[in-house]
């Protein structure tokens, strides 16, 4: 029998992401729900939660969300289930005739082997709710649907329907979808592997540009922090006053940093990281140097106070810890987030950075005042501390019985306030932690 569906929702309110739905995907079968609603609680409500916007103002948005789990429990494949809809959004209209889309099904079920994947989103965006989703197998878009809600009623701008009977798609239009015979052109123009969202939006549908542009402007998804360049960062400490702002941010984590200098100098092999095998230094020396040549290439310096003398002392990158670096790379698009009120998703966000380093994200986050909102993964539990987090702020990710992944909250357990949460889920209480079996490591 097929699984049931599998549904993560995440809610946009005012720039902001409410629900997210994803089914078969992956190691997901069954339909789960991750949502950023604010529950009643009262602990950090000013702190943890915002007005979402809405002319009623009774709903209220999560800053920040964490989801733990074993490993291959399937809290990477939420995040990248989110990646996979914005790169769809994004790219889909440059596709050619043909090209499959990356798209891997849910593969221990032969009905949900050759079934369709299926991602659903809410946003709020101006005070407007989006509803939009997307079905699609690696050949086609199987249904595409937008729903808008200008005045607190359901309008369904679009719906696009692959017909199997004869091979085309049927679409219906809302007379408040403005276009007239456009639409029908675009469509026309839209490929099986494309989305009409993403090709309208190409040709001019300011109407629907709207939630493109909430992809484009507003989502920011990260594999992991140790993965992420220092270009952007270092492209910002070339602003002085973007320098000084870095140079706080990471002194805020007391990493005792004086000041963060720039050399900018032609480029020369070495100036590759030490830690490049020297095997691989040989090989791609001569390739590298072809590429850079006559290029000048910036290289960031720490500088660091001498303890009795208070001297200047400059530490090369290579030469700071892989939590400094990693904290480093991450400050520049930290600070975009929150400036400018994105959301940002991070898989394993504890990678590199120590636990302390990962409290001190979270709560500059919830301190900023900014509608930015965090969603991440990660095995720290000393984050479970309520002094931190809110109960609605917990998801917890396992694989049941059918080796699918299954998303739920904290909230199902109904924890006390001040309840010893982090005692309760490494006691194995609220499930998502690693079963071992016996294992005789020394033969005894």
């Amino acid at each position: 029998m097929f699984c049931a569906k599998i549904e993560l929702k995440i809610n946009f309110l005012t720039k902001m992401l409410v629900e997210f739905s994803v089914t078969n995907f992956r190691s997901i079968c069954q339909r789960q729900t991750l949502t950023l609603v604010a529950s009643a609680y009262d602990e950090l409500q000013d702190l943890n939660t915002f007005d979402a916007g809405l002319p009623d103002a009774t709903l209220h948005l999560l800053r920040s969300a964490v989801l733990y789990g074993p490993n291959a429990s399937g809290k990477s494949t939420l995040i990248q289930a989110l990646a996979f809809l914005d790169q769809l959004v994004l790219q889909s209209h440059r596709s050619q005739i043909g090209d499959l889309l990356d798209l891997t099904p849910f593969k221990l079920t032969a009905e949900s082997r050759n079934g369709d994947s299926k991602f659903e989103i809410t946003i709020i965006e101006a005070g407007v709710r989006y509803e939009y989703g997307v079905s699609c197998n690696s050949r086609r878009i199987s249904e595409e649907w937008l729903l808008a809600y200008p005045l607190g009623m359901p309008q369904k701008w679009f719906h696009r329907v692959w017909d199997v009977n004869t091979a085309k798609y049927v679409y219906k239009f809302s007379t408040k979808l403005g276009g007239g015979r456009k639409r029908h052109d675009w469509a026309q123009d839209t490929l099986e592997n494309t989305l009409y969202l993403s090709k309208s939006v190409q040709n001019n549908q300011e109407q629907l540009r709207v939630v493109f542009n909430w992809f484009k402007e507003r989502l920011r998804v990260v594999s992991a922090p140790h993965t992420m360049s220092s270009s952007y960062t270092v492209q910002r400490c070339a602003e002085k006053n973007d320098r000084r702002r870095i140079v706080e941010f990471l002194n805020a984590a007391d990493l005792g940093i004086a000041d963060i200098r720039l050399k900018e100098a032609a480029f020369s092999v070495d100036q590759l990281p030490k830690n490049v095998p020297k095997k691989v230094r040989e090989q791609f020396a001569q390739q590298i140097a072809k590429d850079l040549n006559g290029k000048n290439v910036t290289s960031v310096k720490f500088v660091h106070q001498d303890v009795l003398t208070q001297e200047l002392i400059e530490f090369a990158e290579d030469e700071e810890s892989d939590g400094t670096r990693a904290l480093f790379a991450f400050a520049g698009p930290w600070l975009d987030v929150t400036e400018n009120e994105r959301i940002l998703v991070v898989d394993e966000l504890d990678t590199s950075l120590h636990p302390m380093l990962v409290h001190f994200l979270v709560k500059h986050l919830h301190h900023t005042g900014s509608k930015a909102q965090l969603i991440f993964t990660t095995h720290d539990t000393s984050l479970l501390s309520q002094k931190i987090l809110r109960r609605d702020q917990v998801w917890f990710m396992e694989k049941n019985s059918e080796r699918a992944s299954n998303l739920y909250p904290l909230s199902d357990f109904s924890p006390r306030e001040n309840e010893a949460i982090e005692r309760g889920y490494l006691n194995g209480r609220y499930g998502g932690i690693p079963f071992l079996k016996d294992l005789d490591f020394y033969g005894i």
